[in-house]
This record gives C-alpha cells, structure tokens and sequence, in this order.
C-alpha cells in the first residue's frame, strides 16, 4: 500500500495497493496514480520531490519481504520526501515478523 499516510488516509482514502513482489511498473504506478501527487510535482513553488527515491524504496520494501520471510506486517509511517536528488527516509517503522516455528 502507498499513499497518504495518518489520518489523511481515512480521511482522504487517497492509497493504493500492488501484489507483492512489485515490479518498477508497478512502483511507478503505484505513485502516478496517487491523488495527491502534486503535492510532490513543486505545488505552489516548492521544489518538486524526490520521486525516483520513493520508487527505489518501495522497490527496496518489496526486495526485503521476499527475502525475509518472516515479515509479517510493516508499516512505514511517515515516509518524508527531500527535493529531487536528496532522496527521502523513514522517520518511524514497525516491522512485525512471525514466531520462528521449531
């Protein structure tokens, strides 16, 4: 899921979803078709964002939960975007993973 994040997100219902593993098509879908993209295109003079890094990091996320197994749930709340070039970072996570069965 990709999308505006908190409240925003039931407010506003502006996500969208992929099967997992994501491919760049679907990344870059994943952002395009985002409502409030804008927000990232130098809305009202300022500088755009850094889109190419949001696409690395959802194609990064997808990566990771192919190669651990174990992660069950992640939520990467909030994702803060730099301008473009400065690519962006995860100011809170919260990775679940399952018990180790035995």
């Amino acid at each position: 899921m990709f999308g505006l994040g908190g409240i925003y997100a039931e407010l506003f219902k502006d996500v969208n979803f992929r099967i997992h593993p994501l491919t760049d098509i679907d990344a870059q879908e994943m952002i395009n078709t985002f409502k409030a993209r804008k927000i990232l295109d130098s809305w009202r003079g300022a500088p755009p964002s850094d889109i190419a890094a949001i696409k690395d990091l959802l194609l990064r996320i997808s990566a990771l939960i192919e190669d651990i197994h174990e992660i069950q749930e992640m939520d990467l709340n909030p994702i803060m975007v730099m301008e473009t070039g400065q690519g962006c970072y995860v100011a809170a996570a919260r990775i679940s993973i399952a018990p180790v069965s035995q």
